[in-house]
């Protein structure tokens, strides 16, 4: 206020319009850097040896002394060897299928795969993404979402893993890259494996790896029950035998183990062969029918064990009296002639009948079953522990999905955020619709224009980070051309809805639905205006001659940057930055200062000018006023008295899309539907006030004539 008191409006015009000038110059620059530093990088990156370093190797396959590469006819791949012992492959996505990411340009994700057909780890070392070139919150995000697909099995479709909606903003390129990941896996080991292919879900009998009684139950894989001698006092006393002795009698104190047992489903070898000895299994898997199945039962510790003593009984009938199976309704108990016992361990396979209707792939109970001694001498049975299991999906082999359907997994992850975008746009073409009524009501139309304005930044751009912007043009414009199908365009649900909404809109009622209610950078600049006038801060709009000038700076990036994706792809990279929108809605400011200093500088000048950004930089802007041209519908009101003599709404306007002749320019045109709101103000729109008073006049009637006075003179 201290420059236009000293200076006069005058001079503060002057500088504000340096200001600009200033701007576009900087900003122009920085569009040409990219032809002085552009060096062409394809991610080609040459053999896969030489991008297997030291740091790459330990961190896709750790413990990996040596690595060869593979000369065979199969997908390009290195033997990773342990020692002199082959333990599986290490492959780049780029070599096996040339997976586009989001950019349409092929990454490279460097992975490895174990013999057993698990991913070992998986690291990036190229890609053209541009939600996260230069964003080191989402890259971070990217390494921890790419090392969860540690220990998935190597197809796509492979449950398991962080969801891509982790690499908040960047979703589809994280997606890409984890079934670029899994899909090449596949590939890689089924060439050179007999890699089990499956139509329908199957349990896994084939894969083996060596593994702890721990770890299976870390994994699920075991169900375990660690009882203490409190433990048993808690199930004695739940069972109404709390003053008695139980058959084992305890040691120790309370705290003290009693017994450790875990039971699982057998068939899969990663469980039954682990839990008992080699020779055991082969009974199972060789000297037993087809489609024999078995439970894994196994005692780690304690003093009381799952086998009891009375499986020798023939006065017991053989029965393993401590354990029992359960599932939808059925119980089975086992005998001696159903176990096959483990030499050296006390671990059994428990057979079950032929007959049984026992489905290992759905959820199943086992019961362990102690005795109390009774004052009589006899025995009466409690249950001491009941355990659910079901078996984990790294046991489970999946078939491959159906491709043409990849692109639904998005849509289905995102329910809840479609239907509240929808809701959203509902509502905004109810306010288009209604804008009449809406207009006529100052207050409320503030309140509704501000209130969407909130929800456009916060919602839209801040949590859903659904900002569109001239990288989602410019991948839909590239896609015909990299053979990318129908899923290419799909795989963003929101942006998907809002490019559809926006397209129609712009066809129907012109650039001003998407920029003036939809985008979320707008939408922060409007309302930090808004915070700007409340401020009483002086506000700068260049003369009518000027702005036609500068409205060319936004064709001018659009130009640029659509000339250099054809021909400097990096190059484009660096120049869409000319948008701000990662910056201050997708990554939030957090970013590399040069990044933010360049957001806050647009919003700053916002501040002064409206929107100053939409208006004389924004390539996606260009974009829409382009194409405005071809809308249907001119619903802003206009009457023969707008702009001759009246100038009230083209002076409301605060972007100044309205000639001093009266005409609304719809291509600089964003609906705040202000002018709408002086044109049905009777107070303030000078024709609308002067039928106004004419009609107040006439209801009051014509004045009353007063009768004229005569007055007589005296006579002289």
């Amino acid at each position: 206020m201290r420059s236009v008191e000293r200076h006069g409006w005058r001079g503060f015009h002057a500088m504000m319009a340096g200001t600009m000038r200033l701007v576009l110059l900087a900003v122009t620059l920085w569009l040409s850097l990219p032809f002085l530093a552009y060096a062409q990088s394809d991610g080609s990156g040459g053999p896969l040896l030489d991008r297997l370093t030291t740091e790459v190797i330990k961190a896709v396959f750790p413990g990996i002394t040596r690595v060869e590469m593979v000369e065979d006819e199969g997908p390009t791949a290195a033997a990773a060897f342990r020692n002199e012992e082959m333990a599986g492959y290490i492959f780049s996505t780029l070599d096996v299928l040339r997976a586009p990411g989001y950019s349409s340009t092929p990454f490279d994700v460097v992975a490895g795969v174990g013999l057993d057909g698990r991913i070992t780890g998986a690291v990036v070392l190229f890609h053209r993404e541009p939600y996260l070139l230069n964003d080191d919150r989402r890259t971070g995000q990217l390494v921890t979402f790419l090392d969860a697909l540690s220990g998935l099995e190597g197809r796509l479709g492979a449950a398991g893993g962080i969801d891509p909606s982790f690499v908040a903003g960047a979703t589809i390129s994280a997606r890409a890259m984890r079934n670029a990941v899994l899909e090449s896996a596949g590939m890689v080991l089924g060439f050179r494996t007999e890699l089990v292919v499956v139509t329908e879900p199957t349990i896994d009998t084939v894969n083996f790896k060596p593994m702890s009684a721990e770890e299976l139950a870390a994994m699920g894989a075991l169900a375990r029950a660690r009882i203490t001698n409190a433990d048993l006092a808690v199930a004695m006393e739940r069972a109404g035998l709390g003053d008695y002795l139980p058959e084992i009698p305890t040691v120790g104190g309370p705290a003290d183990l009693y017994a450790d047992i875990v039971f699982g489903y057998a068939n899969p070898p990663k469980i039954g062969r682990n839990g008992v000895a080699g020779e055991t299994f082969d009974q199972l898997v060789n000297g037993t029918p087809d489609g024999t199945m078995a439970i894994y039962a196994g005692s780690l510790g304690g003093l009381f064990d799952h086998r009891g003593a009375r499986f020798n009984n023939l006065s017991a009938g053989l029965l393993l009296e401590r354990i029992s199976v359960a599932q939808g309704g059925q119980t089975w108990r086992f005998h001696k002639p159903d176990v096959i016992f483990s030499r050296g361990r006390i671990a059994d396979l428990l057979l079950l009948p032929s007959d049984a209707q026992f489905d290992p792939m759905q959820p199943w109970s086992a019961q362990i079953h102690a005795s109390a001694r009774l004052p009589d001498g006899s025995l009466k049975q409690f249950v001491l522990a009941d355990l659910d299991y079901s078996l984990p999906h790294q046991l489970i082999l999946m078939p491959p999905p159906d491709l043409s359907y990849v692109w639904a997994e998005p849509w289905i992850e995102s329910k809840t955020e479609i239907a509240i975008l929808c809701l959203a746009l509902l509502t905004l073409t109810g306010i288009l619709f209604f804008q009449g009524a809406l207009s006529r009501r100052r207050k409320l139309h503030r309140w509704v224009r501000d209130g969407f304005l909130l929800f456009t930044l916060v919602w839209i751009g801040w949590i859903a980070s659904a900002q569109l912007s001239i990288v989602h043009v410019i991948n839909y414009i590239k896609a015909p051309f990299s053979n990318l199908g129908l899923g290419f365009y799909l795989a963003e649900p929101l942006i998907v809805i809002l490019s559809v909404y926006t397209a129609i809109s712009l066809i129907l009622l012109g650039r001003g639905v998407f920029c003036g209610w939809l985008c979320p950078f707008g939408a922060l600049q409007e309302l930090l205006a808004r915070v700007g006038r409340a401020l009483r801060l002086p506000q700068w709009n260049p003369p009518e001659r000027l702005q036609r000038h500068m409205w060319l700076g936004k064709y001018a990036s659009l130009s640029l940057i659509l000339v250099l994706v054809f021909t400097a792809p990096d190059a484009a990279a660096v120049a869409q930055e000319i948008e701000p929108f990662k910056t201050a809605i997708t990554a939030m400011f957090v970013r590399g200062l040069p990044y933010v200093l360049y957001a806050m500088l647009l919003l700053a000048i916002g501040l002064f000018t409206e929107r100053a950004f939409c208006r004389f930089l924004c390539p996606l802007g260009a974009t829409l006023a382009i194409l405005d041209r071809l809308h249907l519908i001119d619903m802003l009101k206009r009457r023969p008295e707008c702009g001759n003599p009246c100038h009230l709404c083209e002076r409301s306007c605060p972007v100044r899309a309205i000639e001093s002749s009266g005409k609304i320019i719809m291509a600089e045109c964003f609906q705040c539907l202000d002018c709408q709101v002086e044109y049905y103000d009777d107070r303030r729109c000078p024709p609308l006030a002067k039928m106004r008073k004419q009609l107040e006049r006439a209801k009051k009637g014509p004045a009353p004539v007063r009768p004229a006075v005569v007055t007589a003179k005296a006579a002289p």
